[in-house]
């Protein structure tokens, strides 16, 4: 599943199962830390917050161009026609690809 490397080179995919198992399992982590920070109980609270908010926009903004990606693909090669970006002062188009802009 690694798309740095040629198509042939990737292995077998994953089962729906499988990769479901694995993003939940993130998702708990992440949530248990980011409320570890905010609640005060790490070592530096207030830099893991500013760190944590960076790390929190990159990740939604890769996921958005994954969005972006599979919409062109579906645009392209099924005709599906290509939904409407959500409507928030907070998002902006940069480079063709919808990104979270707050910080």
């Amino acid at each position: 599943m690694d798309s740095a490397n040629p198509e042939k080179f990737r292995g077998t995919l994953r089962t729906v199962k499988r990769l479901t198992e694995f993003r939940e399992t993130v998702a708990e982590r992440v949530h248990a830390r980011i409320g570890d920070i905010a609640a005060g109980r790490v070592g530096a609270p207030t830099q893991l917050a500013i760190v944590t908010a960076r790390l929190l926009t990159a990740l939604i903004n890769h996921e958005y161009q994954h969005d972006q990606w599979i919409s062109e693909v579906r645009a392209g090669d099924l005709g599906h026609a290509l939904p409407p970006d959500p409507d928030s002062e907070h998002l902006r188009r940069i480079d063709g690809y919808l990104v979270v802009d707050v910080l």
